[in-house]
């Protein structure tokens, strides 16, 4: 499949390319376009790197139940080794994601899970009602070629002896391999060096983009905003736009047509482990995925009710808390006693501005208490910490943005030489290796790989029939 949405525009090399959006997917743009002989102006208002690619969990996976999205993710893990080096610069490890269930339902889900992983590519299946086979995961490091496919781990008594803190509850374990986390900022600035290394140049403006000026179907130039005040006029051969949450704001400036995006709070919480609950070395990210009940006591119900705002058009809808709440809630360990805590479908209620502030201060108040109320269910010795969360628990955050079947948007768009690249929900950091080389193909009208007509809009490929986000059961 050939990049044919402009064709009758000439090829690229040695010639101007605006890219709206200096954050991981902007870095990645810029790295592969300045590779195949662009000339990139990097157009960012605020710190390079910022937004929300400074507030992520800086986690990865080829993990995924769509066959466009295994593929693709793959590709962008092979561009993150190869950013690594062989001095793993990135800080790439390889402990896998684990999720856990205890109920039938949760079992048979994590199974069907596992089998359609495996079969859009994400790796052998093994399953175990023994540990003989089974391998135990690094610290660090991802060059073992044994870690990866799909592990499933069946008994509580096997899973207690791989991670003794994980309730007796859980039944089954499905531990899918290639995944980890990484330095996100090592990565981004991996990329931003490799495209400064290039023959071509690549220059960084501080500034936002103000319009764009079009001649019949292409986009001639961008006029951009500086900082300091100054507008600056730049004719440009292509126009790209990485922009995140403003990804939706900045198109407009291109074309009427609107994009399939909705942004979303994403917020973590990072807990200071002084007691020792998740151990540091030996645990790798890890999901709780049936659903459960929050333990309040009659009289906390009651005021959890009371205390809902939303009907006054408050963000507190704590009287939601008090049902059934869906599995999802996830962790993992940051190094120096840390752990980072996150439930994302407790913030999905709140609307998010089509210019949304940044950095993002608007978090529920409960937050930590509820993440840990959500985590003890998979990690009983969580619960030691209720009442006893000080000012050094911290809450942070920013957006995702989120197509409605969770494919990434790259391709072609509002003009014959304008191109989206972002889209990508909860895994943008990871995905963005892959949809910047994706990008750069279509901007440089190369050979498109197999996964290029998912990622495009209108989409090309459809979409799979039931869309499952691994890391919210709502």
């Amino acid at each position: 499949m050939r990049a044919g949405l402009w064709r009758c525009a000439p090829r690229l090399s040695g010639r101007e390319v605006v890219v709206a959006g200096g954050g991981l997917a902007g870095a990645s743009c810029a790295w592969q376009l300045a590779e195949r002989g662009a000339s990139v102006t990097l157009v960012e208002p605020r710190a390079l790197l910022g937004a929300t690619s400074q507030y992520s969990t800086e986690c990865y996976r080829d993990f995924f139940i769509d066959s466009a999205l295994v593929p693709f993710m793959s590709r962008s893990v092979e561009l993150m080794e190869t950013l690594a080096g062989d001095d793993n610069v990135i800080n790439l490890t390889r402990r896998g994601y684990c999720f856990f269930a205890g109920s039938d339902g949760g079992k048979e889900a994590l199974e069907r899970f596992a089998v359609l992983a495996s079969d859009f590519g994400a790796g052998e299946l093994r399953s175990h009602k023994s540990l003989e086979k089974y391998l135990r995961s690094p610290a660090s490091g991802f060059r073992d070629p044994a870690l990866a496919g799909i592990d499933l781990v069946y008994g509580s008594d096997n899973i207690q002896q791989i991670f003794p803190f994980v309730t007796k509850e859980a039944q089954v374990m499905l531990h899918a391999r290639k995944c980890g986390w990484m330095d996100s900022q090592g990565l981004g600035q991996a990329m931003l060096a490799a495209a400064s290394e290039s023959a071509s140049a690549t220059r960084t403006l501080r500034g936002r983009v103000a319009a764009v000026e079009k001649r019949g179907e292409d986009v001639a130039a961008v006029r951009v905003l500086r900082n300091d005040g100054a507008e600056e006029l730049l004719p440009c051969d292509a126009f790209v736009n990485c922009g995140g949450a403003w990804m939706s704001k900045i198109q407009r400036l291109v074309t009427d047509e609107a994009l399939p995006l909705e942004n979303e709070v994403h917020a973590k919480v990072i807990l200071n482990d002084v007691k020792g609950v998740i151990p540091q070395s030996s645990t790798p990210f890890m999901v709780w995925r049936d659903q459960m009940m929050l333990d309040w006591d009659a009289e906390t119900r009651e005021g959890l009710v009371e205390l809902d705002d939303t009907a006054e058009g408050g963000i507190v809808n704590s009287s939601s808390w008090v049902g059934p709440q869906p599995g999802g809630q996830h962790l993992r360990p940051a190094g120096n006693g840390r752990v980072l805590m996150l439930w994302e479908h407790l913030h999905r209620h709140m609307p998010v501005e089509e210019d949304p502030e940044m950095p993002l201060s608007c978090f529920l108040d409960m937050y930590p208490e509820l993440c840990l109320a959500g985590l003890q269910k998979m990690v009983p010795g969580l619960g030691s910490y209720h009442g006893e969360l000080g000012r050094d628990t911290l809450v942070d955050g920013g957006y995702y943005t989120n197509t409605p079947d969770q494919r990434p948007l790259v391709g072609s768009h509002g003009a014959r030489n304008a191109f989206v690249c972002g889209g990508m929900g909860t895994y943008g950091l990871m995905g963005s290796p892959a949809a910047g080389e994706l990008l750069a193909k279509h901007v440089m009208q190369e050979e498109l790989p197999s996964y290029a007509g998912a990622c495009s809009w209108p989409r090309l490929v459809p979409p799979p029939e039931i869309v499952v986000d691994l890391l919210d059961d709502s």
